[in-house]
């Protein structure tokens, strides 16, 4: 393939390419998406051995029974694109998602009825964990 041919595609792709962006952002959509995170297995095994219903761990608050990983699924990806944002503490990387369910999910710390989800994410995109409060 000649050079100029090379090129003429290129500039042709990045026009494409910059107009697809456009409309998308003009529709209210980005490309870069940040509301998708990585549930990884062993955030998910961590999420279950504290945040269960059926977890003994103590100091942490527990979604209600009945609970599935999909649900779970759900309930983070929704936390994560209607929540509120802010970075992680402690001067640790990472953003906390924070939303209010308006229905009980769990129980708080302290054995009280939670509507809130809290999701902790990495700089990475892959979450830390996630618990009602």
């Amino acid at each position: 393939m000649n050079l100029r041919l090379l090129t003429a595609l290129f500039l042709a792709f990045g026009l494409l390419l910059t107009a697809d962006l456009s409309v998308a952002q003009t529709a209210g959509y980005s490309q870069t998406s940040t509301d998708q995170v990585i549930l990884t297995r062993w955030a998910l095994q961590h999420i279950m051995a504290r945040h269960w219903p059926d977890s003994t761990a103590t100091g942490a608050g527990k979604f209600q029974a009945g609970i599935t990983e999909a649900s779970l699924r759900d309930m983070i990806n929704e936390a994560v694109h209607s929540g509120r944002a802010r970075h992680n503490t402690h001067g640790r990387p990472g953003t906390i998602y924070e939303y209010d369910f308006q229905r009980q999910i769990g129980t708080t710390i302290d054995g009280g009825p939670a509507t809130r989800l809290r999701v902790v994410v990495s700089n990475r995109n892959e979450v830390i964990t996630a618990f009602p409060f």
